[in-house]
């Protein structure tokens, strides 16, 4: 039977994409797991450690959030929008890295999650044992993940969020980019061009339709190509910036 893939990079992602969360296993195998949601939990958890937070708290279900803030008193939540994409009541900020910029986290703990990206982290975390470690990754710290994760002896997954169990052109860029970095074969100037364009097409049409912030969220930050060196990696139910370490 002949392969689906036609060259030796092509075979190697094949087997190390998830190409959606649904495709999670119940019980991961050992390996290094980077969760890739485009738009926009990895880019808004990214630009919240760019931004100065000391750690973001990914919560089990949204809501749990307040709990977390009376808990810390210092904390900034985030959670869902309004119909104008403001934060909805309670809230300080919601899964925008165009509001987060606009947020004061400097020092602060901070928690969200997202229906996506933020659940399969969780998924990771409740069905992996000690010999799975999970990062959060995107266009934006493409290289930083894949320079961190060089020479681990673990095999390293790309897990592409998608949305209600399908996958979404934004996060499969997201993986193949992450994944070329991980195997030493970066894209080219030419190929980042291809790759930013089939993820702005898959989104743009539909965020024209909606607030100003959403285009702008995708134009100024989703599609940027590792100008990000913050790592995030989960520690308990917690993500830190390992890119010091």
């Amino acid at each position: 039977m002949a392969s689906l893939a036609d060259t030796d990079i092509e075979d190697r992602l094949t087997d190390r994409i998830l190409p959606s969360r649904a495709r999670i296993p119940e019980e991961p195998p050992a390996g290094n797991y980077v969760v890739i949601d485009v738009t926009h939990f990895s880019t808004t958890v990214v630009e919240l450690f760019e931004n100065g937070a000391e750690y973001v708290h990914v919560t089990e279900e949204r809501g749990d959030e307040h709990a977390f803030k009376e808990a810390h008193p210092e904390a900034r939540i985030g959670g869902g929008s309004s119909d104008d994409y403001t934060p909805t009541e309670g809230y300080d900020f919601f899964n925008s890295p165009t509001w987060v910029n606009d947020t004061d986290v400097t020092g602060r703990p901070t928690a969200l999650t997202s229906t996506n990206g933020g659940a399969a982290v969780t998924d990771l975390r409740l069905g992996g044992g000690d010999d799975v470690d999970v990062y959060v990754g995107t266009l934006a710290n493409a290289r930083a993940v894949a320079d961190h994760l060089d020479g681990a002896e673990k095999p390293t997954y790309m897990v592409a969020a998608g949305s209600k169990g399908k996958p979404s052109p934004e996060d499969t860029v997201g993986a193949v980019v992450i994944g070329r970095h991980v195997y030493g074969e970066a894209p080219t100037d030419e190929e980042r061009a291809l790759y930013r364009q089939v993820a702005k097409l898959g989104k743009a049409p539909k965020y024209e339709q909606k607030a100003d912030i959403r285009l702008n969220d995708l134009v100024e930050y989703d599609l940027r190509f590792s100008e990000s060196a913050v790592v995030p990696t989960l520690e308990g139910q917690r993500l830190h910036d390992v890119s010091e370490e």
